[in-house]
């Protein structure tokens, strides 16, 4: 259900007439319980997060059919957010299940501490375990192989790092921009939660990470895609990101003067959070094809990457692939709308720290 964002501020918001694509923001009521005086860590970008939510929240519904279908009791669902950050993912999911208990981890050696405050905040304190941990670590993997999810959740770095420069660490995401997102998944392959939520961005190899998924065992059940304006650190690798042959940004003063009517923005590029299911090994094609063809499902993303491209945030209204689509678009207002919701006033970095 749609549900209208509550604000004291007045700022200028919405589309304009005729594009048939919704606002982002017409999901931010999913927010409204981490208003201050939930806090954030060092960095947080509402826009990738709120995507995120969306496809965790679909995420925990499959894993609640899957225990029903399995003949297991559907509560006591067990969720590991990687790069949890403030911990905002996670416990809106404990949020929804009063029975589901949480692992965090993140390297960021002030999540953790930010992410106890919120939880205890919220009174979900006794069902969360928040940590420090790489991803690459060994202590990665052995909290999640005691702990056994059976849903993770993981809404990583995404930027592409051009070679011989070093960003910010909750920026860089490798040359190519899926560091993160790709390690997620090999930790997947020897975790095999019954379901994943996970983020990813236009910005390199975006149906690579639908294949590599399905590689691991996993199909794409629902993608949610929102189309946003460039920000600080994508902003700053622009040049670099013209030079990647799998990078799809829309430059078209058509696109940038919707997703950024104050004219700020130098590119627009799309977002992706999808809830993905393990595959059953036993299943055939006629009884379960969603995802069992791995070519169908990367190249419908790899469509709408490309007709976005060509054609702008208009192809959106028609994107279609073999699971189910929400599309939608964050404007720079939005953006601003979003954020003065979660912190009460403006941010000085309005234009997102993406």
């Amino acid at each position: 259900m749609t549900r209208a964002v509550q604000s004291s501020v007045h700022l200028p918001q919405g589309l304009p007439a005729g594009i048939g694509v919704p606002s982002l923001l017409d999901e931010a009521w999913r927010l409204v319980p981490f208003t201050p005086p939930f806090a954030f860590s060092a960095f947080f970008s509402p826009e990738d997060t709120l995507l995120c939510v969306c496809a965790s929240d679909a995420a925990l519904d499959l894993v609640h059919r899957i225990a029903v279908d399995d003949g297991r009791a559907k509560n006591g669902i067990r969720v590991a957010e990687l790069t949890s950050g403030s911990g905002l993912i996670g416990l809106y999911l404990l949020g929804r299940d009063p029975e589901a208990t949480l692992l965090g981890l993140d390297i960021d050696d002030e999540a953790a501490e930010v992410a106890k405050r919120n939880a205890l905040k919220l009174g979900m304190s006794d069902r969360t375990q928040f940590a420090r941990a790489d991803l690459w670590s060994p202590k990665t993997f052995k909290l999640l192989e005691a702990g056994r999810p059976n849903l993770m959740v993981c809404n990583p770095p995404y930027v592409p790092e051009p070679p011989g420069t070093r960003m910010q660490l909750e920026a860089a995401a490798g040359p190519h921009g899926t560091a993160h997102i790709m390690r997620a998944l090999e930790v997947t392959r020897l975790i095999q939660p019954d379901a994943l939520s996970l983020s990813w961005c236009s910005l390199t190899h975006p149906g690579g990470v639908v294949a590599t998924a399905h590689d691991s065992g996993y199909e794409i059940e629902t993608l949610y895609v929102t189309a946003i304006a460039d920000g600080e650190y994508s902003g700053s690798v622009h040049d670099y990101l013209r030079s990647l042959s799998d990078c799809f940004i829309n430059e078209q003063p058509d696109t940038l003067a919707i997703v950024a009517p104050d004219h700020s923005a130098r590119f627009a590029f799309l977002l992706f959070a999808g809830s993905f299911r393990r595959r059953d090994p036993a299943a055939t094609d006629s009884t379960h094809d969603v995802g069992d063809t791995p070519d169908q499902a990367a190249e419908a993303v790899q469509k709408i990457c490309e007709d976005f491209v060509r054609e702008g945030v208009k192809t959106l209204a028609s994107a279609h692939a073999p699971f189910s689509v929400h599309c939608s678009i964050l404007s720079r207002w939005d953006e601003l709308a979003l954020r003065v919701m979660l912190h009460g006033t403006p941010s000085p970095r309005a234009s997102s720290a993406r």
